[in-house]
């Protein structure tokens, strides 16, 4: 039962936030290059984003038509 406890407690913690400055400062962590990260959070309305929106942001960016 202390486990399910501990499971929750993860889950209900806030994704950390970052700037778009730190988030292209870490292009390589996603495995993408610095110039189509700056693209993709040139898109972007918010100032700070947490890694799923990052990750998200770029997807977007890759599958939009030209």
């Amino acid at each position: 039962m202390a486990g399910a406890k501990e499971t929750k407690s993860q889950k209900a913690k806030p994704e950390a936030a970052y700037s778009k400055r730190e988030i292209m400062a870490a292009a390589a962590g996603f495995n993408v290059s610095p110039d189509v990260l700056a693209g993709a959070l040139r898109r972007v309305e918010k100032d700070t984003l947490t890694r799923a929106e990052a990750e998200k942001a770029i997807q977007d960016f890759k599958k939009r038509q030209v």
